[in-house]
């Protein structure tokens, strides 16, 4: 269960990352600006693969948990 949670979170955070990514890159110059909503957005995906525990730790999670 643990494993299939680590992985899920994974996934989710990579997929909000690529979303924000392309957003930012709709609005061009103006997505950096703190006006922009689509600015906050990119904030806060980057907080997503930290809080809960880094990508980093939730991979040895994964490898622990399929016998790695």
């Amino acid at each position: 269960m643990v494993t299939e949670v680590a992985m899920a979170k994974n996934v989710a955070v990579a997929a909000c990352a690529d979303v924000v990514d392309a957003a930012l890159q709709l609005h061009g110059g103006y997505g950096y600006l703190r006006d922009a909503e689509v600015e906050r957005h990119y904030r806060d995906a980057r907080i997503l693969g930290i809080g809960g525990g880094t990508t980093e730790i939730m991979n040895e999670i994964i490898a622990k948990g399929m016998g790695l």
